[in-house]
């Protein structure tokens, strides 16, 4: 990448070189990657080592990857539990009466928990293993955002897309097509992990892990809010939530690998503190953006 896909900018500086993830914890690159991070808007980049992602997502192998598989069922026993937290972000009552859409929809999980308040729920999905249940269970479906315009664009009255934006080849036009699907004032919840998540620094074995195939853009807040404004978005509001506990900490800086929740049991107290430390000063493993 000779400039930043982001930004445009020619300032690129090398910020990574190592091994990153394949697909579920173990599968690490044979060869050395390399991350770069522009100077001016501070996103960092990992060159695509897929030779096809379109085809990658479409088809399910993305999932395959992860060892998850691609059934529908097999999605909802995974993220049900992540869906509640979402609607912390803008309130159930965004979503009343609303023609909603979820950009990366997945199996549908966040569509499932408002379809009952929302006037209509369109799901922008590329794997096609998914699209028949999506349309059994009430969402209109297309697999992607340029489908999507043809019916919807400049209609919709909320859109979200979650972990998504680090996925796409070209982030800036990624949010900018987003943007013309929505009526004016209507906003966009988007998420991602934190390129300042604080375990990147306290466990460098992490670094192997956090990094990965899949992901070509590392955001923070300020390189967020960065790609918002160019991609022309008037506001941008960061919501920090850190997802993992410290039991999870506490593994990884001992045995160099997820632990998954409650692995060793702690005062619910003491990780509510820690939690809210991560979030309040930025460091958590995850940001939800709001823009406007």
């Amino acid at each position: 990448m000779a400039t930043c896909l982001v930004c445009g900018s020619d300032n690129l500086k090398a910020f990574y070189n190592g091994p990153i993830r394949m697909g579920s914890f173990g599968k690490v690159s044979d060869k050395q990657a390399d991350i770069t991070e522009c100077a001016n808007c501070g996103a960092r980049h990992l060159p695509p080592v897929m030779e096809d992602i379109e085809a990658y997502y479409r088809t399910g192998e993305y999932r395959a990857d992860l060892d998850q598989g691609n059934a529908v069922e097999k999605y909802f026993q995974l993220t049900d539990n992540e869906q509640t937290e979402k609607l912390d972000i803008l309130g159930l009552h965004h979503f009343r009466g609303k023609v909603v859409a979820d950009i990366g929809a997945g199996a549908g999980p966040f569509l499932d928990l408002v379809k009952g308040v929302a006037a209509r729920t369109i799901a922008v999905e590329p794997n096609e293993n998914y699209h028949a249940s999506l349309r059994e269970r009430g969402h209109e479906v297309f697999p992607s955002t340029v489908a999507c315009a043809s019916a919807w664009g400049g209609r919709l009255d909320a859109a979200v897309s979650f972990s998504v934006v680090e996925h796409v080849e070209k982030p800036r036009e990624f949010l900018a097509e987003i943007k013309t699907l929505l009526k004016p004032g209507a906003r966009l919840v988007v998420s991602t992990p934190n390129a300042n998540d604080y375990l990147l620094e306290l466990c460098p074995a992490y670094q192997a892990f956090f990094y990965r195939k899949v992901h070509l853009w590392y955001f923070h807040a300020d390189s967020f809010r960065k790609l918002a404004e160019l991609a022309g978005f008037s506001s941008c509001a960061i919501h920090y939530r850190h997802r993992f506990d410290l039991s999870n900490s506490l593994i990884w800086l001992r045995d160099r690998r997820p632990s998954g929740l409650g692995a060793i049991k702690l005062d619910p107290a003491v990780d509510a503190v820690w939690k809210q430390h991560l979030e309040t000063s930025g460091r958590s493993d995850y940001f939800y953006a709001v823009l406007a």
